[in-house]
């Protein structure tokens, strides 16, 4: 696929494509969390013309965290949490990667090769910075200014490599904390009374993975966090988005009041 038109954007679209990236909910919001969702969003900046993929290749869990757009809107709102939500693809740019990892512009879907990232030259990784990465890092930095914990919400496949997570919801932390502690105690004891399972680090270990989001604003800024992970096929679903909504919201909810009652609201 060849690029060689960006280096032809100029300043006006750069920047209207970099207030696209990310959204902001409820900025004002007195909670002490603040959510993320740095894959909430499967959008591609029309001039990279989709990765040279296939559209529906851009609604498969390689391109979004599936369902975490509205399960973050939901729980800002009941929560009365500020969120930071972005748009773009993953595929596009992965910003819960570092820059030099091989998935921070992933070039195959599981043999399936994304066209535009198989060698993106320095103006196009130049570009796709200013108008993804640059843009989700302002807008974390200002909103995690006096937030007391930092949750950022995905989702996951309930099969992967032909093996069955048998968990539904998990909870991933590298440092322990109080946060933490209390997370998993308060969503363990809610999520068995709903019928849920809740992981400890599953369906992934982050002690064992790359994580830079809360790397980065969470830990390096001495900030409790942690990675929540829903398994899709539940947020897929009408009744079980809502059994899943109302477990996060309780045991967050309970938890907040808990460690952080002046601030808190309860649901």
């Amino acid at each position: 696929m060849s690029v060689a038109g960006l280096a032809g954007l100029d300043d006006a679209t750069i920047t209207t494509l970099a207030a696209a990236a990310v959204e902001r909910l409820r900025t004002e919001a007195a909670s002490p969390y603040l959510l993320i969702a740095e894959h909430a969003g499967n959008l591609v900046p029309a001039p990279w013309h989709d990765l040279g993929l296939a559209v529906p290749y851009l609604g498969t869990h390689f391109a979004v965290d599936i369902g975490v757009d509205a399960l973050t809107r939901r729980l800002s709102q009941t929560l009365r949490a500020p969120a930071v939500v972005a748009h773009y693809s993953r595929l596009f740019l992965d910003y819960n990667r570092p820059a030099s990892e091989w998935d921070f512009m992933r070039p195959d879907l599981g043999g399936i090769p994304v066209p535009a990232n198989l060698a993106p030259d320095a103006t196009d990784r130049r570009l796709r910075t200013l108008v993804a990465w640059e843009p989700v890092e302002q807008a974390i930095i200002e909103a995690a200014a006096g937030r007391q914990a930092l949750i950022s919400v995905h989702s996951f496949t309930p099969v992967m490599g032909g093996v069955r997570r048998n968990v539904d919801i998990g909870v991933l932390w590298r440092e322990p904390s109080p946060f933490v502690t209390s997370v998993l105690k308060t969503l363990g004891a809610q999520g068995k009374e709903a019928g849920l399972r809740i992981g400890d680090n599953e369906p992934y270990d982050w002690r064992q993975a790359v994580g830079y989001t809360l790397n980065r604003h969470g830990l390096e800024q001495g900030r409790p966090c942690l990675y929540l992970e829903v398994r899709n096929d539940l947020l897929s679903d009408p009744e079980t988005f809502e059994l899943v909504s109302r477990t996060l919201e309780g045991a967050f909810a309970t938890v907040a009041m808990s460690l952080w009652p002046k601030p808190a609201v309860a649901v």
